[in-house]
């Protein structure tokens, strides 16, 4: 998953702007919300939260160096996730900072105008049911190529708007970006990083838009590093400009319809289009505008847009970087990019987010892709009944996966199949209980793992030894407990006579 990361900031403010109370007043129905609005950007999603109650401004200064990091975090670790914050005082920059917005699954329902995250698998579902066979290796041109999704493709306007003007020179020192963890950054002395980054990349030839959230850190006023793998869109993109021998145009977006900030989190199938399939998520296609320093278009309604290029024969050691291991991911390679223009609001807000140990906000993002992929693993393995990735292993691609009238050889089977395809190659544990158990019930499954299996026969092993599945779901029904239906009757009758109550 391509999973976010943090830190960034040096300098003194472009210039002073106050931050306005962006609270619009509205009708509520779902969740204290108008049922029919579509979150167009960032500031209406944030309006949205302190309509609800879920948002708590910070007034007084605090510093983007640890300081908002550590309060976030600990905001984050709240039995309920707490509420998305808004600091409007950070020391050393005119404009606000907003964390936790997503950090629980009320703000994710929130965000994409949904009761329950169970309605995207029924969405998802109902998109599949138009491909006769579902192909793996083709499942994103199957998909892309249904006029039930198609019709959610971006629209393009010809010209900029002019919410965002321009920064002269561009000064990425100008914005908040946090520093995080004490190390973050250590190996190259720089330790901020813009943390919620929509990165917007094309082929060579301006086709095949990817948007995709990798982690860049600042380096001074006009240059970034961007820690992108082998294998994502942008690295993708990157090889084909290599090829040519030229400098790949790049645009990150800070802000925007928060249907795109969770879309672009997703490990969507091949190349599926993330600006789509953000539509396809609010059920609204997004208005997409023209960057004003490179060939790609963006999001209208953005905060900030930063606009340049990315040589591919450039590199620079990047990290290391604290992530949701409880480590730090040693520093490494990274492309650099060369900052040419930033546009911005007079008052950008600029959305950040801290990764660290579970739980954390985006755990709770990534709930949105196992409701999705749910969907997917029922069309391709009908016995699935179930998939829970806990927050505890949501970065690992490890799941609890409920099968319906299962046998030994179909756990294995499973469990080989999955670990063949993207979304579960790199699983470190698969644990399949029988389809009448939650998957969400961890103390029960707990329970069963530890209670029903036989080490030496429902372990399954791959051949690396490096993934590891278990079968649960033995469970023999002639010898569980249960108590009599009768007695169960006749005690709910008389419970009040107990006193207990």
């Amino acid at each position: 998953m391509r999973l976010l990361n943090m830190t960034g900031f040096t300098g003194l403010p472009f210039d002073a702007v106050a931050v306005p109370n962006i609270i619009e007043t509205g009708s509520s129905s779902r969740h204290g919300m108008d049922a029919t609005r579509v979150m167009d950007d960032l500031r209406q999603y944030i309006s949205c939260l302190e309509s609800c109650g879920q948002l708590a401004r910070i007034s007084v200064p605090t510093d983007p160096v640890l300081e908002i990091a550590a309060i976030t975090d600990r905001v984050c670790k709240s039995p309920d996730g707490g509420k998305g914050l808004l600091f409007e005082q950070p020391l050393g920059s005119s404009f606000s900072v907003a964390t936790n917005l997503f950090g629980s699954l009320q703000r994710v329902c929130l965000a994409l105008n949904i009761d329950h995250p169970d309605q995207l698998t029924a969405r998802m579902s109902a998109l599949l049911d138009s491909i006769s066979e579902p192909s793996l290796s083709s499942l994103d041109q199957q998909i892309s190529s249904l006029p039930e999704f198609r019709r959610y493709a971006p629209r393009i306007r010809k010209t900029r708007s002019d919410i965002c003007r321009t920064m002269t020179p561009p000064d990425l020192t100008a914005f908040p970006f946090l520093h995080s963890w004490p190390n973050d950054g250590m190996a190259s002395g720089y330790q901020r990083y813009i943390t919620l980054p929509l990165v917007f990349t094309a082929d060579a030839n301006g086709n095949n838009v990817n948007c995709g959230m990798y982690r860049a850190q600042l380096r001074g006023p006009q240059e970034l590093a961007i820690q992108w793998k082998i294998g994502s869109g942008a690295h993708r993109h990157l090889e084909e400009f290599r090829c040519r021998g030229e400098k790949m145009p790049v645009s990150i977006v800070l802000g925007g319809p928060p249907a795109l900030t969770l879309s672009s989190m997703l490990p969507l199938p091949g190349v599926l289009d993330e600006c789509t399939f953000a539509g396809f998520l609010r059920e609204s296609p997004l208005e997409m505008e023209p960057c004003t320093a490179v060939p790609l278009h963006v999001p209208c309604g953005a905060e900030v847009v930063i606009e340049g290029y990315v040589d591919p024969a450039e590199t620079t050691l990047e990290g290391p970087f604290g992530n949701h291991t409880g480590a730090y991911a040693p520093a490494a390679p990274a492309a650099v990019m060369r900052v040419t223009a930033i546009s911005r609001r007079n008052d950008a807000i600029i959305p950040a987010t801290i990764v660290g140990p579970p739980p954390m906000e985006d755990c709770w993002m990534a709930k949105v892709w196992e409701r999705i992929l749910f969907s997917l693993v029922c069309r391709i393995i009908p016995g699935v009944t179930g998939l829970c990735f806990p927050l505890e292993w949501v970065f690992h691609q490890s799941a609890v996966i409920s099968l319906e009238n299962s046998h030994p050889g179909m756990v294995r089977e499973t469990a080989h199949f999955l670990w063949e395809t993207p979304w579960f190659s790199a699983a470190r544990l698969l644990v399949f209980i029988d389809g009448k158990e939650s998957v969400s019930d961890m103390n029960g499954t707990a329970w069963r793992c530890i209670n029903n299996c036989s080490f030496s026969r429902d372990f399954i092993c791959d051949n690396s030894g490096s993934r590891l599945a278990l079968d649960a779901t033995g469970w023999d029904i002639s010898r569980s407990l249960a108590q009599d239906s009768r007695i169960i009757d006749l005690v709910q009758s008389r419970w009040h006579e107990y006193g207990l109550e």
